[in-house]
């Protein structure tokens, strides 16, 4: 497996180049710093879950400062999920963003992962097309700013449920196609979970509003009943929801949940295509994790 051969000049020789450096908890706050000037909902909370869970932290310094940054979050060597490839706006058209996905993908390569994914903006697009990747579907953002009826109410599953996820929960293996569990356990572990036959939602706070996903069902009403839940615990919460409008029916109960798209952008892979099935993915991870 080769990487595109654009790949192998990281930088144009008229760029200066900069050196990657694997991310440490004391660039925590410099990385909340960058996500946090172009509008994200990352906390510094995800950031450190970003350092526990990524096979590749990568950032680039400049007078002892964080720039630029790039991360990347393998599921076995099936999958691989590059996020966070963010640089300062007053060091941007330097070749930064280049130079770190070029750098993360040649660590991909040596780790011998099968497919890369990631989420693209329009604007990020040409550079990840560069790397030789290629477009598979559109995700969408979907905000809710208020509360318009209250949902049905329960409480969080009891911590044997929880287990479930954290061993790979059935319905989230059979509709991704890889082994998230790792994910799937920190994420549990750190938010909240609620947790049913036939499905899960897990949810954590934003810098700006609540996040819920990643969720996984067999069925829309399974897929309602834990979402539902999720949402009855912070019922004055605005929130974020990321899905995949290939689920009509994700799309549908956002609708209907009282939520507006406000954001689209493009999945695109790199090496082996791995599809999953969209009907059983009511949520994804975050664009960061897929």
């Amino acid at each position: 497996m080769r990487l595109a051969p654009t790949t192998r000049s990281l930088v144009p020789a008229n760029r200066v180049q900069h050196t990657c450096v694997q991310l440490r908890d004391a660039d925590v706050c410099g990385a909340l710093a960058l996500s946090s000037i172009a509008g994200w909902n990352q906390t510094d909370e995800d950031w450190r879950l970003l350092l526990e869970l990524s096979d590749a932290c990568f950032g680039i310094r400049i007078d002892g400062e964080v720039v630029a940054t790039a991360t990347l979050v393998c599921y076995g060597r099936t999958m691989a999920w590059l996020g966070m490839v963010l640089t300062h706006p007053e060091f941007r058209r330097m070749g930064l963003a280049r130079t770190l996905v070029a750098h993360v993908m040649e660590y991909a390569e040596k780790l011998g992962v099968r497919t890369v994914k990631l989420d693209a903006t329009d604007e990020g697009r040409p550079l990840y097309e560069s790397f030789g990747f290629q477009a598979e579907q559109r995700v969408e953002r979907w905000q809710r700013r208020f509360a318009p009826r209250a949902p049905g109410s329960g409480a969080l599953a009891v911590s044997g449920r929880v287990t479930e996820i954290t061993n790979g929960f059935d319905p989230d293996a059979r509709a991704c196609g890889y082994d998230r569990k790792q994910m799937l356990g920190c994420l549990a572990a750190s938010g909240e979970a609620v947790v049913e036959n036939g499905g899960y939602a897990l949810s954590r706070s934003g810098r700006l509003n609540r996040y819920i996903g990643p969720c996984a069902a067999v069925s829309p009403a399974a897929a309602r009943s834990v979402i539902e839940r999720t949402m009855a615990r912070h019922p004055e919460a605005a929130w974020f929801w990321d899905l995949l409008p290939a689920n009509v029916n994700a799309v549908a109960l956002a609708q209907e949940l009282g939520f507006e798209c406000v954001r689209r952008l493009t999945r695109m892979w790199w090496g082996g295509e791995v599809r999953g099935k969209e009907e059983g993915i009511f949520a994804i991870a975050g664009l960061e994790l897929g």
